[in-house]
């Protein structure tokens, strides 16, 4: 690992098709490790189980708990941080699709709804019992179209910015009640501030506040 880096990871999703076993998964761990990585974010959109949310990766291969709890035992007895990696605005259209989480559009959850923040609570809940790593990954990439579908009929007209950004300082209050260090991606805050695009722009605006 290079000196100036003390954590050098990969990212497993394990939110298309199939999940891998945990088995698969420990041998990937040690194959990980060998090549001098010490962490591991395993990537899961609905493919975990949460207390209370019977559909929540229902027929996905969803990890249980004690399932959870076996990869980070494992990952941390050899030398590797394990670090959960979940949604908390978007690409969840799996878990959506059952109906028994408020939608604004698409596979974006709906915003400044408290059964959303009910239900992060408990994602955060869960993964605490099962993660030893203070960090957790939150998402909220690409969740393009939030507050144009039933957030608009509800609440009318707000910019992108500023129902992320209060989105996001709940999540990271729910976060804080479990001492986890919240990590998210980076670009539903850059685009808007960029004009919409993702690429660094001559005469870009100032970041707001």
């Amino acid at each position: 690992m290079p000196k100036n880096y003390q954590r050098l990871g990969v990212m497993i999703d394990m939110s298309r098709n199939a999940v891998m076993s945990v088995a698969a998964l420990k041998e990937y761990f040690v194959l990980l490790k060998k090549m001098g990585y010490n962490s591991v974010m395993l990537y899961t959109e609905d493919t975990y189980e949460v207390e209370g949310e019977p559909f929540f990766g229902y027929m996905r291969g969803r990890y249980s708990v004690a399932e959870m709890k076996e990869l980070d035992e494992f990952a941390n007895n050899i030398g590797v941080e394990l670090i959960p990696c979940i949604q908390t605005l978007a690409h969840l259209n799996q878990a959506l699709r059952w109906g028994t989480i408020p939608v604004d559009c698409d596979d974006i959850m709906l915003t400044d709804d408290e059964r959303v923040y009910d239900l992060i609570d408990r994602m955060f809940k869960t993964l605490k019992k099962c993660f030893k790593s203070p960090y957790i990954h939150i998402g909220m990439d690409e969740a393009h179209m939030v507050g144009r579908g039933k957030y608009m009929d509800i609440h009318g007209y707000e910019e992108t910015f500023s129902i992320l950004k209060r989105h996001l300082d709940k999540v990271c209050e729910l976060a804080k009640k479990y001492d986890f260090v919240p990590l998210i991606w980076s670009d539903m805050f850059f685009r808007p501030w960029n004009d919409g695009v993702y690429c660094m722009m001559k005469g870009r605006r100032e970041m707001p506040k």
